[in-house]
């Protein structure tokens, strides 16, 4: 990798613009007040589906996405509203009975770009984070294949095809996956490059703090690979070349240092995801599972024709056949552009040098990994935490970033001045794809006249080919003309992004959907009905189709405490309760089950005819029902002894009298807890009252003439801490999942605090990282004049 001279190191202000006007072009709606959320998903599901005649131009979602919607914008409300209320939400109570919100990776509480959603707000925050992140990916990557001295056309198409590839804008609705993790790929390699050559200077901190800030983004799985790919090219700078021993060890120990320091850095976040991890009923995939969710070879296809098996936005998508329900346009997004496949292999004449080695090991080894080959099953084995990773096909994210860099390498080559005399490339390569999409569009032939009937699939296929054909034609002929003609290589640079940004601005700019922000739960009069009623209960909603219910997490929105949620991370037991021992998540309690009364669920809201036991409370558009046999949230329990986890879930699943005991787990609750329960002295006239219901901290009171066990239906979870008064009080674990607290006769306050070691350990240790690396920071800063004026001395 040479170093690129004084020339190249020249700012040149105009690919700046580029990268930042085409982030900008790209997500022109935000400029006009929409938001980047697929917010009409919700006038399909109760309850704001009633408001569906204030918005006439809607016919249907622009493209169906269900994440967005029902995660990352309830997520970004809560965090939101939390900050600016004064505290940090550690807990959320309002999803699952309760669960830990930090610590679910995803809420990204302590990713630092995310303060920018306090000052635009949540809804409008997605699209100012994607031109933002955007941006930062396109400047990223164009700084560092500069660095690695290519020109400024050759970096630039890098930089846009790491900004606009498939994998990007599909998952841009999913900013953990595309923005708030994978944009930082190549700034960190840009910062390890850079300490490489001023071992002393600013870039090894940097380089620590970029390991770090990606963790917090959101996504390990995202994360695992940007780690990969950094170790990847540590390797290859660390064997390759002619550097001394004493260079290389450098190397290696900078890429090791970097990594524990940046780990060290998102510790606030990272061990209490960890901890979160161990109670949660998240599956580890075996081999044989996950090689299931393996992106499908004959999907190879789409690396030409994006759009060969259909688009969600044309709601004509069949990629499926092969496995419905993994496979899906998300997973499969590999799209770069035509061009960077030619770009790309142009620059294989160049394998000896080691940008091409990393650039090119890195695509094979993320295209091995994508179709479940022997390579994947290997990481898979040696590899702690590989075999948690779902969807194979994400791991094409790091193909895309190594086609980026090719074709940076590639157009670099075709710039200069020793170009073959003659080569067959550009005329075989041009070939080669026109072949392989005809034998794809026939070899597809009887699945698509299945759809052709209704879908008249076999046009809009061949309109897509046709497409994918001409940019093979132009793209075959841009390469011809430089080797044969000498076209000038500022013709060729121009065209060369121009074409580029076309082709990917054709595939891409109207995948995503910019709604109205009205669109995005606004409150209804149930909504409204819900808030004013619903006090410390629980509700839940229960669909009578495939989409008339409230969305997952929606009632986070409203503070209104649900059973149900949707996140890859919960505590177990109490998801079990609602999802059974499968863990489905789609699945809720039958209106008449036990389980809702045990949960403390006293609304629901529903089109369902519901059972005896349920009254019509508010009779709108929709309707809410009242549960007359609901347990209360918090209840004084006199009847109370050890037991199984099977006689504790027996017990709320068959509801009635047993519901109102308690059964304890053995562990911790000590023989004189047990002694203590008095069911012969039990206190009908016992009083539970909530004094603070906030979510990092609760305050109950209670009176009863008998001692008793303060039973709370709230996920049973480390790091909550509880007091009688001023007396430190033991948390029990009661009926499976829900949390018990033993109370003396009389009036008592019981005090319980979400203050988790987790965290405050954690926190320690990122305080305890950024000092250091600050100190760094500030002793390279003040020794840079010092060793500017030894070098001016020598010369």
């Amino acid at each position: 990798m040479k170093v690129p001279s004084k020339k190249l190191d020249r700012t040149s202000w105009w690919p700046v613009l580029l990268i930042v006007g085409s982030a900008c072009a790209f997500c022109w709606p935000v400029f006009a007040g929409r938001v980047m959320l697929p917010a009409d998903m919700c006038l399909l599901m109760l309850p704001w589906n009633e408001l569906r005649s204030q918005f006439p131009e809607f016919y249907r979602p622009h493209n169906p996405m269900f994440d967005p919607i029902q995660q990352y914008l309830p997520w970004r409300i809560y965090a939101v509203e939390s900050l600016r209320a004064g505290f940090i939400p550690l807990w959320n109570p309002y999803a699952f009975c309760g669960t830990p919100f930090l610590a679910n990776l995803q809420s990204t509480v302590l990713y630092p770009l995310n303060l920018l959603f306090l000052l635009v707000g949540a809804r409008h925050g997605f699209g100012v984070s994607a031109i933002i992140h955007l941006s930062l990916g396109g400047l990223f990557m164009y700084a560092f294949l500069r660095t690695l001295g290519l020109n400024p056309a050759a970096s630039l198409v890098g930089a846009l095809v790491l900004m606009f590839n498939g994998f990007t804008v599909a998952w841009l609705e999913f900013p953990t996956l595309s923005l708030w993790v994978f944009m930082w790929l190549p700034g960190l390699l840009l910062c390890y490059e850079r300490a490489l050559r001023a071992p002393r200077s600013i870039w090894p901190a940097l380089c620590a703090a970029v390991v770090g800030v990606q963790f917090l983004g959101g996504h390990l799985q995202v994360s695992t690979y940007v780690m990969l790919a950094f170790l990847l090219y540590a390797l290859v700078r660390v064997a390759g070349g002619k550097e001394s021993v004493g260079y290389r060890a450098v190397a290696g120990g900078l890429a090791i240092g970097t990594v524990v320091v940046g780990l060290a850095f998102a510790a606030a976040q990272v061990l209490p995801t960890l901890e979160l991890a161990e109670h949660s009923g998240r599956v580890t995939a075996e081999s044989g599972a996950a090689v299931g969710t393996a992106f499908p070879l004959t999907h190879l296809v789409l690396y030409l024709v994006p759009n060969f098996f259909g688009n969600p936005v044309n709601y004509n998508y069949w990629g499926d056949y092969q496995n419905p329900g993994v496979i899906n346009f998300f997973e499969t997004a590999c799209y770069v552009g035509v061009l960077p496949l030619f770009l790309g292999a142009w620059s294989l004449r160049l394998w000896r040098r080691r940008e091409v080695v990393f650039f090119g090991a890195l695509t094979l080894l993320a295209v091995l990994v994508a179709i479940g080959s022997p390579v994947y099953l290997l990481l898979h084995k040696a590899v702690p935490g590989f075999r948690e990773l779902a969807g194979l096909g994400r791991v094409l994210c790091l193909a895309a970033f190594g086609l980026a860099g090719l074709a940076a390498v590639g157009l670099n080559d075709l710039l200069g001045d020793r170009l073959p005399k003659r080569s067959s490339q550009y005329v075989i390569a041009p070939m080669l794809g026109l072949v392989w999409m005809t034998v794809a569009y026939y070899e597809y032939q009887p699945l698509r006249n299945l759809l052709d009937a209704t879908l008249r699939f076999n046009a809009y296929l061949v309109w897509q080919i046709v497409i994918a054909a001409a940019l093979v034609v132009f793209s075959g002929l841009l390469v011809g003309l430089r080797v044969r003609a000498r076209l000038p290589t500022g013709a060729v640079g121009a065209v060369a992004c121009l074409l580029l940004l076309a082709d990917l601005f054709l595939f891409g700019l109207g995948f995503n959907p910019f709604t109205d922000a009205r669109m995005a739960y606004p409150t209804t009069d149930s909504t409204r009905w819900l808030e004013s009623h619903i006090e410390h209960s629980r509700m839940v909603s229960l669909a009578s189709d495939r989409l008339d219910w409230m969305a997952h997490n929606s009632p986070v929105i409203f503070g209104l405490r649900d059973i149900h949620g949707s996140d890859s991370l919960r505590v177990r037991r109490s998801f079990e309760l609602v999802s059974g021992e499968d863990l489905d998540q789609a699945r809720y309690p039958p209106s008449d089950s036990p389980l809702l009364d045990a949960l403390g669920v006293r609304y629901l809201m529903t089109r369902q005819r519901v059972e005896d036991g349920w009254m019509l409370a508010y009779p709108g558009q929709s309707p809410i029902y009242e549960n007359t046999e609901a347990v209360p949230r918090a209840r004084l329990v006199h009847d109370f002894r050890t037991g199984t986890d099977a006689e504790g879930m027996a017990a709320l699943q068959e509801g009635g009298r047993r519901a109102r005991k308690a059964i304890l787990h053995p562990d911790g609750t000590g023989p004189e807890l047990a002694r203590r329960s008095s069911p012969a002295l039990g206190d009908p006239a016992a009083k539970v009252s909530f004094v603070r219901d906030a979510p990092n901290e609760i305050v109950i009171e209670t009176e009863s003439a008998a001692p008793a066990l303060l039973v709370l239906s709230d996920s049973y979870y480390p790091g909550w801490r509880a007091w009688v008064y001023e007396t430190p009080a033991t948390i029990v674990r009661a009926n499976y999942a829900f949390r018990g607290i033993a109370v003396p006769a009389g009036r008592q306050r019981v005090t319980l605090r979400y203050e988790p070691t987790s965290f405050r350990l954690g926190l320690y240790i990122s305080l305890l990282a950024v000092s250091l690396l600050s100190a760094w920071a500030m002793a390279a800063y003040l020794a840079a004049p010092a060793r500017t004026s030894e070098t001016a001395a020598r010369s």
